[in-house]
């Protein structure tokens, strides 16, 4: 595998925005170029100071000269909008281009970061090119402009004083790659400190009840402070080196100037240089050096900005399984099982499911059963496609799931969860998250409702179909939220339907309601029901019993009450047992 240029890597970014980054540059090369013209006026008046000093300067230099300095405000400050305009698209971009690659990355990845992590790497780690990309980047290109203009006039003026420079400017040039490779291990560090201290802010927000119900508010606390003094840690320590590495610029930056000091009034002394010539050394040396600085400065945070940002090129640069099939398929809602056999990823030793095999046909009801842990909610993770087999095949409409498109098979699959996952947003957007966006018309977000048994309520509520649910739903009871999954899942019209435990988390009378409406749900769909409900169980045209991966029986609720020594049976005595 080739090794990627991080550079080049970031450099690309530059590309839809070039545009706007060549004004830029014409407007600081105008503001470069007044900026080397000033010294040269300024010697002039100097050494003609006698000569002007009874009339003065001319009203039209002056005129002129105010009129240089107007055009080099403006076109600092268009330079600074160009520049600062172009990093904010660059950041934004760069935003959606890594929101894209994580919403695209598989379950898999999510299993081994935590939200507040990726939340980071979105806000903090993207913001860090900002600065480095743009605003620094064009100073450093100013830096460079103005460093070989200098340099060219100080050796016009006088080469033995610029060989002066010739020891400075390289150390410190020397100084500033030395130190880069330090700011970028140390960058990376504390981007990976800041994003610790953001995932434990935003797990304790989201259990804040929870917290609250045990009274954890200092344990929670204390967590978090810890987390910060970590990342004070590594922040100070970066601090440290920065401070470090600006205390010696700044000292080869006083010693080149009295050193050029120095030679120049020797030079005077002998007639080789004139004050007004010595002036505007001083003043192009100190061009010189402050460019060098800028730029020892630019490359330090260059690096630091490819430290921080290597974990959000990683995410863009990784290569995402997808099948290799049409992008649209027609699929009847058979599947079946061929002896696949899965571990979790996290869980690598451990088979969460052991040689299964089964087939669904389409429109067949399914029930799997079986102890917490026995693979059942993994059999829907994997036909969903979170995840691969390790071994065996899993095939729909006897095609392997290897060779189709994942998007196109999920086309055809809904599921409704035991606790709902719904959005911040309105009702109604929550139902038509369904479809992609703007193919779910109101008439058919309503029709999707009152099967769901959920229109009702919903219309009850002042603002209707538009009211706000509040972060997942909290707005909403454990029912209505349940009901609303049920509408967004009626909506897709599925070919295949999953329930994970649609029902167990509901009391008496809101599972009545709630079951209705998955009963109208499942009518010509083939359906996977996972449940430990006597009740619901019922409903399913045949039971799969699972047992630590396997599947140890199967057939319907008659046959498998007649099988003494099996684990069905004791499962519903079990049950009978805790409802009585």
């Amino acid at each position: 595998m080739n090794q990627i240029n991080p550079h080049l890597e970031r450099l690309r970014l530059l590309r839809p925005v070039r545009g706007r980054l060549a004004a830029g540059l014409l407007c600081m090369a105008v503001a470069v170029a007044v900026q080397l013209w000033a010294p040269k006026a300024v010697a002039y008046v100097m050494d003609n100071m006698a000569a002007l000093a009874g009339a003065g300067l001319p009203p039209s230099w002056l005129l002129l000269a105010f009129g240089v300095m107007l055009l080099q405000a403006m076109a600092s400050a268009l330079r600074y909008y160009l520049f600062h305009s172009a990093g904010l698209d660059i950041v934004n971009g760069l935003r959606r281009e890594l929101f894209a690659a994580l919403l695209k990355q598989p379950i898999a990845f999510f299993d081994r970061h935590h939200v507040g992590e990726l939340g980071s790497q979105l806000s903090a780690d993207v913001q860090s090119l900002h600065e480095a990309m743009t605003i620094e980047a064009a100073s450093a290109l100013r830096a460079a402009c103005v460093f070989a203009g200098a340099t060219a006039m100080m050796l016009a003026i006088s080469p033995l004083l610029a060989l002066v420079l010739a020891v400075f400017i390289p150390a410190t040039l020397y100084m500033g790659k030395f130190s880069g490779h330090n700011f970028r291990k140390h960058a990376k560090e504390v981007q990976a400190s800041v994003a610790d201290s953001g995932k434990t802010a935003q797990e304790h927000f989201s259990h804040v009840r929870l917290v609250h119900a045990y009274n954890q508010q200092p344990h929670s606390l204390a967590k978090y402070a810890e987390a910060i003094a970590r990342q004070m840690r590594l922040q100070l320590s970066m601090a440290r080196l920065v401070a470090g590495f600006q205390g010696v610029s700044s000292l080869l930056t006083f010693a080149a100037l009295l050193a050029t000091l120095w030679l120049g009034s020797v030079l005077i002394g002998r007639g080789q240089l004139t004050m007004g010539g010595l002036a505007a050394f001083v003043i192009y040396s100190s061009m010189v050096s402050d460019s060098a600085s800028s730029l020892s400065s630019f490359w330090t945070s260059w690096m630091r900005s490819i430290g921080a940002t290597e974990r959000v090129f990683d995410i863009l640069r990784s290569q995402l399984p997808a099948g290799d099939g049409a992008a649209t398929l027609h699929l009847s809602g058979q599947f079946a099982f061929r002896d696949v056999r899965f571990a979790y990823p996290e869980r690598a030793d451990l088979l969460a499911l052991d040689g299964i095999s089964f087939g669904v046909q389409a429109g067949e009801k399914i029930a799997l059963v079986g102890a917490s842990g026995a693979g059942k909610s993994t059999i829907a993770a994997l036909l969903l496609g979170f995840y691969r087999p390790d071994g065996g095949a899993i095939l729909f409409d006897g095609q392997d799931a290897n060779g189709l498109a994942l998007a196109a098979v999920r086309d055809h699959i809904a599921i409704v969860e035991q606790e709902p996952s719904l959005f911040s947003g309105t009702i109604a957007d929550n139902i038509a998250f369904a479809l992609p966006a703007g193919r779910a018309g109101m008439d058919e977000i309503v029709a999707a409702a009152r099967l769901a048994n959920a229109h009702d309520f919903i219309e009850a509520f002042p603002a209707g179909y538009q009211t706000l649910v509040g972060e997942r739903g909290i707005q909403l009871s454990g029912g209505q939220k349940q009901r609303v999954a049920i509408a967004r899942a009626a909506l897709r019209n599925p070919r295949i339907l999953i329930l994970d435990e649609a029902t167990s988390a509901l009391d008496a009378a809101s599972e009545q309601l709630v079951q209705r409406a998955l009963d109208q749900l499942m009518v010509g769909r083939t359906t996977l029901i996972i449940a430990h409900r006597f009740s619901t169980i019922m409903k399913a045209d045949r039971i799969l019993v699972m047992e630590r991966g396997r599947l140890c029986q199967q057939g319907s609720h008659e046959e498998l009450m007649r099988q003494p020594d099996g684990l069905y049976l004791h499962l519903m005595q079990h049950q009978v047992s805790l409802a009585g």
